[in-house]
């Protein structure tokens, strides 16, 4: 017997990707990845990484999130999708940057991939220098 998981994870700033596109077969990495963006917090809240509680946040506090929630007052658009500086997926990208090809090849929602397409391309973020005070 298969359980039937929600598509729509309440709180945005942890949704893994998959979830995002909509992908219907995910698994237990959805939770890691949750898990993931918390631990990030935890990091965040080192004094030696942020020295005053007015610099921690969330790992990626995304503020819309295409197609679920988008920004509806984006005046730029991409493929004809809205583009938004605070659109969850953005935020992801910025850390941990643009999916490859490869990874892109594995959705399989049109609509979703041709979304990931509208992304400019995004090199990685070092996470050193995001959190300098924690060891590798």
């Amino acid at each position: 017997m298969k359980r039937e998981l929600t598509g729509h994870v309440v709180t945005r700033w942890y949704r893994a990707p998959e979830l995002i596109l909509l992908e219907k077969d995910y698994g237990p990495a959805i939770d890691m990845w949750s898990v993931g963006c918390v631990f990030a917090e935890l990091l965040g809240m080192m004094q030696e990484n942020a020295p005053t509680y007015l610099e921690r946040s969330p790992l990626f506090p995304g503020k819309s999130c295409f197609p679920l929630s988008p920004d509806r007052q984006a005046r730029i658009q991409a493929n004809g999708f809205p583009v938004a500086k605070d659109d969850q997926l953005a935020m992801i990208f910025e850390v941990i940057g643009s999916p490859s090809e490869e990874d892109i090849s594995h959705i399989t929602d049109a609509k979703a991939t041709n979304y990931l397409k509208s992304f400019q391309n995004i090199p990685r973020l070092d996470l050193n220098k995001k959190y300098p005070g924690s060891s590798e």
